[in-house]
């Protein structure tokens, strides 16, 4: 079963500042109409079960999910996505994981702020580069949804047994560098690759 989750104005549910020491993944996709739907994907987060918007929506769409929870223990969603019905601007900062000060990246997109804009703080690692840290701030004055399926969960009744289990929900979250493919693969370039050093590049050859 999906979820479908108006979190407007319950965006504070999601946690992915470090709860308890969940470590969390962000994944921005390029989007060439930033105005338009914008959404991402996070990873390994806690949805908190004293947002009263939140537990209410879940239990209309499914009575039994939060049967055997509270809202003392830890939601911890695997994988869901956020959507922004529209995006007036946003601000980007990229660091690397351990940077004490100052920062790799800092962009902004959009008109000036106004008075009352919204602005929704979301952020966690790098899904494609676990080294980088991304805090991203987006603004918008439209309606925002929170999607998962129900299976992409784990719930942890406290915190002592979420300590206990943290390093495993962390290694299971984190994303292994996939392998190199194609023209910079050196086994592939070394068979299917022959330079041309006058012309100043490369030929395929099967």
């Amino acid at each position: 079963m999906n979820f479908s989750i108006d979190i407007t104005e319950s965006f504070g549910a999601i946690d992915f500042d470090n709860a308890g020491g969940v470590i969390s993944y962000i994944n921005i996709p390029p989007n060439e109409n930033t105005q338009d739907k914008f959404q991402l994907e996070l990873f390994n987060f806690v949805l908190n079960l004293i947002d009263k918007p939140v537990i209410s929506s879940i239990k209309n769409q499914n009575p039994k999910f939060l049967e055997k929870m509270d809202e003392d223990g830890f939601l911890v969603i695997k994988q869901a996505t956020i959507t922004f019905e529209k995006m007036k601007g946003h601000e980007k900062l990229i660091r690397l994981l351990n940077q004490e000060s100052g920062y790799l990246t800092h962009e902004s997109y959009g008109p000036k702020l106004e008075n009352k804009d919204k602005i929704y703080d979301i952020g966690g690692r790098s899904f494609s580069i676990p080294e980088l840290l991304i805090n991203f701030a987006i603004i918008s004055p439209k309606k925002v949804t929170l999607d998962f399926t129900a299976s992409n969960h784990t719930y942890i009744s406290t915190y002592n047994e979420l300590q206990k289990t943290v390093g495993t929900l962390n290694s299971q979250a984190n994303r292994a560098q996939p392998e190199i493919q194609g023209i910079f693969d050196t086994n592939f370039s070394n068979l299917h690759m022959k330079s041309d050093f006058d012309a100043g590049y490369r030929v395929y050859i099967v």
